[in-house]
């Protein structure tokens, strides 16, 4: 199999693994900051990795990593929104208060 066959794969399926986060954080608008710290390490090695097949002129990497280097950039832009927004909210107390979750040793005593 061509190995930049191989790579195509891995970047279609990097995409597919995105659609649902974008999903989520649209949908629910719930980011808060200790999302953001994963999203930030996650681009940084991106960025890295994409920085290594730059200088050594690898065109299927670069081909891999700059659509991801984009996509990250797009989830880091959409979690940090939504953290700054949500920034005066308490999630856990909205997350609790929302779960009606009977207790059946609670109801036992």
């Amino acid at each position: 199999m061509n190995p930049d066959a191989l790579m195509n794969t891995a970047t279609a399926l990097f995409f597919l693994c995105y659609i649902p986060e974008f999903y989520a954080n649209y949908v629910n608008k719930n980011a808060n900051i200790y999302n953001v710290v994963e999203k930030v390490v996650l681009l940084l090695g991106t960025g890295f990795a994409l920085g290594y097949a730059v200088e050594t002129k690898n065109k299927a990497l670069i081909v891999n990593y700059g659509p991801l280097f984009a996509i990250d950039v797009a989830a880091l832009s959409m979690r940090t929104y939504y953290a700054f927004r949500n920034r005066t909210r308490d999630v856990r107390a909205l997350s609790e208060s929302s779960i009606d979750i009977e207790n059946p040793l609670h109801d036992q005593l």
